[in-house]
């Protein structure tokens, strides 16, 4: 399957549709933001077991695998909720790139 990041918005709705159909239409906002919670966790339980943190190991495969389940979820979570995850990111990327930087030559 073919796909490009720019896709994510409709790839969410797309999604989200699909849940809809499914049956999954009770509290579509809290289930969303409990699904992007556990892909969360999911994507920690994967870097530990990578990281040789874990009871067992795991493949820098699963981390990947994860961390694209948390993205694909906080698309569909933000599309349930109404927000625009575009707009919102270049809010938030104008905050934190106004921030400044600690400088290296003071530490």
């Amino acid at each position: 399957m073919s796909f490009a990041l720019n896709d994510l918005p409709s790839t969410a709705a797309d999604v989200a549709a699909h849940l809809d159909a499914a049956g999954f239409t009770e509290s579509p906002q809290l289930r969303q933001t409990l699904a992007l919670a556990e892909e969360v966790g999911e994507f920690v339980g994967a870097v530990r077991r990578h990281a040789g943190m874990a009871r067992r190991s795991g493949p820098f495969s699963d981390v990947e695998e994860e961390l694209a389940d948390v993205v694909l979820t906080a698309f569909v979570t933000a599309h349930t909720m109404g927000i625009d995850l575009r707009q919102a990111l270049e809010k938030k990327l104008a905050v934190i790139y106004s921030r400044g930087w600690k400088d290296p030559t003071n530490a």
